[in-house]
């Protein structure tokens, strides 16, 4: 049996045109759809419009920090939508903005071509997963 034969929608919000448009690029070449916005303006709508399977938020948006877009993804994106940190920062710093903020993980704007694109599926697959009933 196959995965849904829905596409699977990543929302990449991130002030670096440059930075969006190579994401874009690889994993639109992998068979994932990409909207991307180059600020947090328009992200509600956007994240409802586009109902995500994965969100990208860039750490350093200017103006609003992408860590505080975590919780209005958290009201506005489908269930079980992952919200990633995706940023240049440190590992470790990025671990612990993912934590600070809500955000199920990170990864690091380092991380580019088939390397993002399986980072991608990895984190897509297991937000497709069952999640385990808990017997009480």
């Amino acid at each position: 049996m196959t995965a849904s034969a829905t596409p699977a929608t990543v929302l990449v919000v991130d002030d670096s045109e440059v930075a969006c448009e190579a994401v874009k690029h690889t994993l639109a070449t992998a068979g994932v759809a990409v909207v991307a916005l180059n600020s947090p303006f328009g992200f509600i709508r956007a994240t409802r419009e586009a109902r995500p399977s994965l969100i990208l938020l860039d750490v350093g948006l200017g103006t609003v920090n992408g860590t505080k877009l975590v919780e209005l993804g958290r009201q506005h994106a489908p269930p079980g939508c992952p919200i990633l940190l995706y940023s240049s920062r440190a590992a470790a710093q990025l671990h612990e903005d993912a934590r600070m903020s809500g955000a199920d993980g990170f990864i690091s704007k380092s991380t580019t071509g088939p390397a993002l694109v399986s980072a991608v599926r990895q984190w897509l697959s297991e937000a497709r997963r069952p999640k385990p009933i808990n017997p009480e």
